[in-house]
């Protein structure tokens, strides 16, 4: 049994953080309910912000956030398409959504409009800004909340250099570890009470709680953005090889600084007293720093990577995104799948933040989305609607 086998999740999403919230839920054994109008979430037709295919069959950039689900339209502003989305609600745990609360006061669903007639229901909600503050109403994206309000975008970048050009869903995705978290609790919460709640995590609180220790560093005065001589000290920072790629040296434990002379064939600035201390150390960063870029341009990374292996020296190299999928340690844990479509279509998926004992990861289901509303009429007959009826909502325009 997968840890939320018959738990019903309601997904009323769209874009990113949403919708991948429920993608989780589902890669944990929920029945998700992803419900569209009948224009669809707008996420269909982003493909080009991933350079991702889109064919009447495939559509990847889509998929990835809505894998597993099952797919229904109704038309909310019909009485017909409000009804059903009621007694679906009846038969959920919990209704997610990213709709902003004016919206959804509009639509009857907010949480203080339906608290009381699902008393179980667990009403989960992604937000830009919070709940509360001259803010609340405001649109919210990943990169205008969760990267340019936090100082993500502008203090991350080396000084000199201009804003970061952020990747999209990094924020949104943060937001939807959170609310799937967020949404287990709740649900042990009404095992014992037998009583729903309101959950909520907007893109301000992850990125506030994410760079938690960037607003220590602004607290007290660390001046941002910084370059590479501002490290935190020489020991744990960037280096280029000849060849031109990076590595990461993360030799943070000053106990191991002779060592690591010892490893680059200079014994000697480990006896310097400008370095032979914790203290100098730290104090003269941008010089060693400096002494370190020539040693490191000697070789090319590949054999700094060896080196610092053999002698079990803390460091990775800087990858790419195109290198992923292919890693070997990636593969072996099962963290990125492979995927063809009917079309042949082929494409990547990461696979959900967690692994369970009761999931084999390398089973995890692969359902591709359909069109909009491909699953309307099944769900509709398990809610009790008979074929009749059914055909009725469709000539009504009611459900797509």
């Amino acid at each position: 049994m997968k840890p939320l086998e018959g738990i019903r999740v309601v997904d009323l999403s769209t874009m990113l953080a949403g919708p991948m919230t429920g993608r989780i839920l589902a890669e944990w054994g929920a029945d998700v309910i992803k419900v569209e109008s009948s224009n669809g979430d707008a996420w269909r037709k982003q493909a080009g912000t991933t350079l991702s295919p889109c064919t009447e069959e495939a559509n990847p950039n889509f998929d990835m956030q809505n894998l597993n689900k099952r797919f229904v339209s109704l038309n909310m502003r019909s009485s017909g398409g409000a009804a059903a989305m009621m007694k679906l609600l009846s038969t959920a745990d919990i209704l997610l959504t990213n709709y902003r609360v004016q919206a959804l006061h509009g639509m009857g669903l907010a949480y203080e409009q339906i608290k009381d007639k699902f008393p179980r229901l667990i009403h989960a909600s992604v937000l830009g800004y919070g709940a509360e503050g001259p803010d609340k109403d405001r649109p919210g994206y990943d990169y205008t909340v969760f990267f340019s309000r936090t100082g993500l975008m502008s203090d991350l970048s080396p000084a000199g250099a201009g804003p970061l050009v952020p990747i999209g869903g990094i924020g949104d995705h943060s937001v939807a570890v959170a609310l799937a978290g967020g949404i287990a609790a709740a649900l042990y919460r009404r095992s014992v009470t037998g009583l729903g709640d309101k959950v909520d995590v907007s893109l301000l609180q992850s990125g506030v709680f994410i760079l938690s220790t960037g607003i220590l560093n602004g607290f007290n005065g660390r001046k941002l953005p910084r370059d590479r001589y501002d490290c935190g000290h020489a020991g744990s920072n960037t280096y280029q090889g000849s060849d031109g790629e990076w590595f990461y040296l993360a030799v943070i434990d000053y106990r191991r600084f002779p060592e690591l002379c010892e490893l680059l064939g200079m014994p000697e600035i480990a006896q310097d007293p400008k370095y032979n201390t914790s203290a100098a150390y730290y104090a003269n960063r941008a010089e060693l720093t400096h002494i370190f870029d020539k040693k490191f341009a000697q070789h090319p990374v590949d054999y700094w990577d060896k080196q610092l292996t053999e002698h079990d020296l803390p460091h990775e190299v800087l990858r790419h995104f195109k290198d992923v999928p292919n890693d070997p340690q990636v593969q072996v844990n099962h963290y990125t799948y492979f995927h063809e479509y009917s079309d042949g279509t082929k494409t990547v998926f990461a696979n959900g933040p967690v692994h369970f004992g009761s999931i084999d990861p390398a089973k995890i289901p692969c359902k591709t989305s359909g069109p909009i509303g491909c699953d309307t009429a099944q769900v509709l007959e398990e809610l009790g609607y008979s074929k009749e009826q059914v055909s009725e909502m469709y000539a009504a325009k009611e459900i797509m």
